[in-house]
């Protein structure tokens, strides 16, 4: 995967683009958004202090945690089935922390199997949703694998490029 690399005023525009927008959203949104998808309160309070964080670069002063926290949500947006898959499959693993004395050691396994599963599932359903044909087999889920991958690390790069680059300036 190759990652364009772009001017220093088209990094500024974008960032101030970026921070606009998170700037333009008030955090009781964010939080409310976060409750409604079904995210239990708990976590919902953990991302809101992330929600809250700054950084000042070349005196001005960003919404990092906004922006990062609205890149995952339009993430989620745009893969609704993959990201219910995950949580479903994430807390189905949880629970197994609960086996009395075989728990603690199955959980970290069962939490990953069961999220990666999840993830597969939840991927395929959005494809079928977008119209797309889904294939059976095992090079099918390792090709599903790879792009939700892609997917995540995708995100991943548009947050650090977002972020990053303008602290180079």
């Amino acid at each position: 995967m190759t990652v364009a690399t772009i001017s220093p005023m088209q990094a500024q525009f974008e960032m101030a683009l970026l921070n606009a927008e998170a700037e333009s959203t008030s955090s009781s949104n964010l939080y409310l958004w976060l409750r409604e998808s079904g995210m239990p309160s708990e976590v919902a309070i953990r991302i809101q202090s992330l929600v809250d964080q700054t950084a000042v670069v070349a005196g001005q002063v960003y919404c990092i945690g906004k922006i990062v926290v609205i890149k995952i949500i339009e993430f989620v947006k745009a893969h609704p089935d993959m990201a219910i898959g995950m949580v479903v499959g994430a807390s189905v693993g949880a629970l197994t922390s609960m086996i009395p004395f075989l728990g603690p050691y199955l959980a970290p396994i069962a939490i990953a199997i069961g999220a990666t599963v999840g993830a597969v599932a939840g991927h395929r359903s959005d494809k079928m949703d977008m119209g797309l044909t889904v294939n059976s087999g095992v090079i099918a889920v390792a090709q599903d694998l790879l792009e939700i991958a892609k997917q995540f690390f995708k995100l991943l790069i548009e947050i650090f490029n977002a972020v990053f680059t303008q602290a180079k300036q």
